[in-house]
């Protein structure tokens, strides 16, 4: 289960960007962490400049108006160096897909235990995904190793 937020502004929004930049979402997710094409849930925020405030620079990376930050939603239970991996991925593919600046993407990772949710119906599909038992998991592969 992955959800992807993406949100940029209104004047970098054009139909054209907007599915360049959704594809390469979905393309990165299917490729860096091995998601099923039909697991695809996109929420893409398009908002004025009155409400998508930035600063011109941070950590020595310099911000444009093409600044896209992305939230990314999935079940717990990927490494360290999947993470990152998956960090690298999707900064590489956004540079490529939208033409923005390698600053200009702003990418947080969100991880939830199955058990917290609901794909319909009131039911957690993934409920036997739990936080726990990744980390037990994690443990014991570290412990064995």
């Amino acid at each position: 289960m992955l959800v992807a937020r993406i949100n940029l502004l209104e004047e970098q929004s054009d139909e054209a960007r907007l599915g360049k930049v959704s594809k390469a979402v979905q393309e990165v997710l299917m490729s860096a962490l091995g998601v099923p094409p039909d697991n695809f849930f996109q929420i893409i925020h398009i908002l004025p400049r009155s409400q998508f405030r930035h600063t011109p620079s941070f950590l020595g990376l310099e911000y444009s108006d093409g600044l896209i930050v992305l939230e990314v939603t999935f079940i717990f239970g990927r490494s360290k160096e999947k993470r990152l991996g998956l960090l690298k991925a999707l900064n590489d593919g956004m540079v490529a897909a939208a033409g923005i600046s390698p600053d200009d993407l702003m990418t947080t990772l969100y991880e939830a235990p199955g058990e917290n949710i609901s794909f319909g119906r009131g039911l957690a599909q993934r409920a036997h995904i739990s936080y726990s038992d990744a980390k037990s998991a994690k443990l014991a592969t570290t412990r064995s190793t």
